[in-house]
């Protein structure tokens, strides 16, 4: 019960911030987009013609099937949804801890019968229900629509949106312990974007890793690619995986989900020997 009780004020916050009528407002802004952009033509199980966002599908002589057409376009989708998906809930859950922080906020908290443990981790299963929630709706939505426009159920898509939530929750623990030790929202926003940007280009750490001029770097650049983690190989993997030509790579998750439980981790330390 103490946990639901912090999953419901944390829903409470994001509410009275407008954080998570913003994330509602974006997402169905870009579904209603997709609703009136997406015109297909099909025949005979073929597209014939087509257009997205005014821009016309030239066919030419062919008529492609529109199962490979919906899966392909399916694709493209999840890797946009990937990026727009983790801005947004990172945006929305931010302030969470940073707010938890405040003087007179966590006075309150720690004055009812709950260990510190309890509840940093109820405030992080709070903002994971609301991403949880959010993700479900965008991806969900997104499945719906272009499955009823072309009567292609591709069940592959939704699996997308779970590799978009454990790639979130991975960053979630990170916000958690920049939020924990620097008590600032715009740091809890900012860094994980930062981190976002830094591991992208270590998926190329072999040529990266050979254009360096001593081992030492060497290492280093190998070492952050093992730690940091993998958000452009399981953005890879997830396109593949909507594909059908490929899963996840095990290696790739697992590291990835190592860094954010060592930060939920270290956050719940410090957060525990921390003077209010």
């Amino acid at each position: 019960m103490k946990a639901w009780a912090l999953i419901v004020d944390t829903w409470r916050e994001a509410l009275a911030r407008y954080t998570l009528l913003g994330f509602l407002a974006v997402s169905t802004l870009f579904l209603l987009a997709l609703t009136f952009a997406l015109n297909l033509d099909i025949v005979d199980g073929t597209l014939a013609a087509g257009s997205l966002f005014g821009q016309v599908f030239e066919m030419g002589h062919s008529t492609p099937d529109i199962t490979q057409v919906v899966v392909t376009a399916q694709s493209v989708f999840a890797g946009l949804l990937y990026a727009m998906g983790i801005f947004l809930a990172v945006f929305t859950t931010g302030s969470q801890t940073p707010n938890l922080m405040r003087r007179g906020t966590v006075d309150l908290y720690l004055s009812r019968p709950i260990s510190r443990t309890g509840l940093l981790l109820g405030r992080f299963l709070g903002a994971m229900t609301l991403v949880a929630a959010n993700i479900a709706y965008l991806c969900g939505g997104v499945f719906l629509i272009v499955s009823l426009k072309t009567g292609v159920w591709n069940i592959r898509f939704l699996l997308a949106g779970g590799l978009i939530f454990l790639v979130f929750t991975t960053f979630l623990g990170f916000m958690t312990l920049v939020g924990v030790l620097s008590r600032s929202t715009p740091l809890s926003i900012m860094l994980p974007y930062a981190l976002y940007l830094l591991a992208m280009p270590l998926a190329a750490r072999e040529h990266i890793a050979a254009a360096m001029d001593s081992r030492f770097w060497a290492g280093v650049v190998h070492a952050l690619y093992w730690v940091l983690p993998k958000t452009a190989e399981i953005g890879q993997d997830m396109v593949r995986l909507v594909l059908g030509t490929g899963t996840p790579s095990a290696a790739a998750v697992l590291s990835t989900l190592a860094f954010g439980t060592f930060c939920l981790g270290a956050a719940l330390l410090r957060f525990n020997k921390t003077s209010f």
